[in-house]
């Protein structure tokens, strides 16, 4: 019984933490600071709700009975790290060869007879 109580108050604990940093994020975004400044404060804010989550809700932790779940999801996160940059640095450089400059435009249409 004691340890439900236990388990019951890391997710209690878990769920206020997330509530506060989310509202403090909502508030810090509403207030006139400079843009770097929010930008790097909410950031930090969004890694802190990330531990608190990952520790108080996907129960990841170094202790010996959770490092298999740890392994698995450090490796999950590394590939979706992977297909996400890969992606977005490929669209990026389709973009970068399909879409031509404004110069090799107006060269192409004065090299055309009739135009």
């Amino acid at each position: 019984m004691n340890n439900i109580n236990q388990r019951f108050m890391n997710y209690i604990f878990g769920y206020l933490t997330c509530i506060i940093l989310t509202l403090s994020a909502y508030f810090l975004a509403t207030t006139k600071s400079s843009f770097w400044y929010l930008i790097w404060v909410i950031g930090l804010l969004a890694i802190v709700q990330f531990i608190v989550q990952v520790c108080f809700f996907l129960h990841l932790s170094f202790r010996k009975d959770d490092r298999a779940r740890l392994m698995v999801f450090l490796v999950m996160t590394l590939f979706v790290t992977i297909i996400i940059v890969g992606s977005i640095w490929i669209m990026n450089n389709l973009n970068n060869r399909m879409m031509p400059s404004t110069k090799s435009v107006n060269s192409y249409m004065n090299s055309q007879d009739g135009l």
